[in-house]
């Protein structure tokens, strides 16, 4: 009975634990972002997921709503 009880240890200890496909975190904002259905307390809610739940962003990032490698010279 003990090595069947090791045999099964070992197997169970040797597979990739599997993660359900709810539990996958999507990332929004070029992975700076998280997609949540409500923010937390430290997060603000900035536009939209493909799926329709915010992307939270951390209270201290800042959106640069223009680059600055696109500085084109309008002369």
């Amino acid at each position: 009975m003990k090595p069947l009880f090791l045999l099964f240890l070992a197997i169970l200890l040797a597979t990739e634990p599997v993660v359900s496909g709810k539990r996958q975190i999507l990332r929004c904002m070029g992975d700076k972002g998280i997609c949540r259905t409500s923010c937390k307390k430290t997060e603000h809610p900035y536009l939209y997921c493909r799926d329709y739940r915010s992307c939270c962003l951390q209270s201290y990032m800042r959106i640069n709503m223009f680059s600055t490698e696109d500085d084109s010279d309008w002369r």
